[in-house]
C-alpha cells in the first residue's frame, strides 16, 4: 500500500499578485522568512523546487474574503510518497 506525506503552503502576494512575488508565506503553519538563500521565493520558484523535490500540488484555494484580515490567502496542499 502506497503512503504520503503532506505539504501545507499558505501565501500572500505583494501587491496584486502580478509579479507573483510573495509576501507572506506560511509552510506547516510555520512562518517562512528565507528560502534557499532568498528571503521568500516567488511562486514560480517556489514550485520548481517543491516538484524537484516529488511534491505534486493536489489542490488550491483561495480566500476571497479579506476584509477581516487585509489579505488574500493562497493555500496549496501538496502530496509525495513515502519510500
Amino acid at each position: 500500500m502506497k503512503r504520503w506525506e503532506y505539504k501545507h503552503i499558505r501565501l500572500d502576494y505583494k501587491g496584486r499578485g502580478i509579479t507573483q512575488e510573495i509576501n507572506l508565506l506560511d509552510i506547516d503553519g510555520e512562518r517562512i522568512r528565507g528560502w534557499q538563500g532568498k528571503e521568500v521565493p516567488s511562486l514560480p520558484e517556489m514550485l520548481a523546487a517543491l516538484g524537484e523535490d516529488g511534491w505534486e500540488m493536489v489542490s488550491h484555494m483561495v480566500n476571497q474574503d479579506n476584509t477581516a484580515n487585509g489579505v488574500t490567502w493562497h493555500y496549496y496542499n501538496f502530496k509525495r510518497e513515502i519510500v
